[in-house]
């Protein structure tokens, strides 16, 4: 019980990093930096700011086996990369609250997958959670005057679902066999290396200002290395559904900071909304409904 109590709080820090990480970046967005630059700095830094902690660290969690790299390029490209795309590109579209939202309908599709093909009995406790989290974001987004979408950002933000919980649920296996550190560093490796790839001119997409790189550095630091730790941490101890609606704080967190820094609209309604989503996370710590037992990692000896 008491792993289970440190997957929710790093989880819980995680999201709250990724929600003031939101603003931040819609502010650099508003400056004329594209969704596709904002990623492959992003990325970047993360992975080059892993490399120098690791290397000083512990340089073994930077080996894996030749076999695993075909696992870590999927993960790397086919969740990170194009989550953080999908992420940004539906902020660039929408707003912060409208592209959280969409983004965490994850979780649904995260206790679809369990029912459905790991034969895992959903129990009212943890379905009464995914609803509740779910209605309490489409009440922020409402709120956030998000009632004429367009049909891209939608699109946008529901693929950035669907590889949210691809992402969840697919590096589940790398997070119980590795370090979260060797997983994470090899995620932004490729993630980085995909976006090189497929956009070799986003430098000259936007324009860069000296006073841009606090921001970059802010982003890649606190938004990006250290969440992306404390959620792949958190996925050792928690199911991808407990997860996934733990993480559905990010909307309650991203439209208060989005409201106190970018002056978007916040009322009764998104006021509401947060509630429930903070009814759904307190639902499922005091759940007495069994999950998966997690399994120790093979690097739990080196770290």
């Amino acid at each position: 019980m008491r792993k289970e109590i440190y997957g929710y709080l790093a989880v819980i820090a995680a999201a709250s990093m990724w929600g003031i990480g939101g603003s931040a970046a819609k502010a650099l967005m508003n400056q004329d930096i594209t969704p596709f630059l904002l990623v492959k700095i992003r990325l970047t830094l993360a992975f080059l700011l892993m490399v120098a902690g690791l290397f000083c660290y512990n340089r073994q969690l930077l080996v894996i086996p030749r076999r695993e790299i075909a696992y870590f390029a999927v993960l790397g490209t086919a969740g990170m990369a194009l989550l953080q795309f999908f992420y940004f590109y539906t902020i660039s579209l929408t707003n912060v609250a409208t592209a959280v939202f969409l983004q965490y309908l994850a979780p649904v599709l995260m206790a679809v997958y369990a029912v459905l093909f790991e034969k895992e009995k959903l129990g009212w406790q943890r379905g009464s959670a995914v609803g509740l989290a779910t209605l309490g974001g489409l009440m922020i987004m409402l709120n956030a005057g998000s009632t004429n979408i367009s049909l891209l950002g939608l699109a946008s933000g529901l693929m950035a679902a669907v590889v949210m919980a691809f992402n969840t649920i697919y590096g589940r296996r790398g997070v119980r066999q590795y370090h979260p550190l060797t997983v994470v560093t090899y995620s932004f490796f490729f993630a980085a290396l995909f976006w090189w790839l497929a956009s070799p001119d986003a430098w000259t997409a936007g324009v860069i200002h000296a006073g841009n790189w606090w921001l970059f550095m802010y982003i890649a630091v606190f938004a990006t290395v250290v969440p992306f730790l404390l959620y792949f941490t958190g996925m050792r101890f928690l199911s991808p559904t407990n997860v996934g609606v733990t993480a559905c704080l990010e909307p309650v967190i991203a439209a208060g900071v989005a409201y106190l820094t970018l002056g978007e609209v916040m009322g009764w309604l998104q006021s509401c909304g947060g509630l429930l989503v903070i009814a759904a996370v307190i639902l499922l710590q005091t759940s007495s409904e069994p999950q998966a037992a997690p399994t120790k990692d093979k690097q739990a000896d080196i770290v």
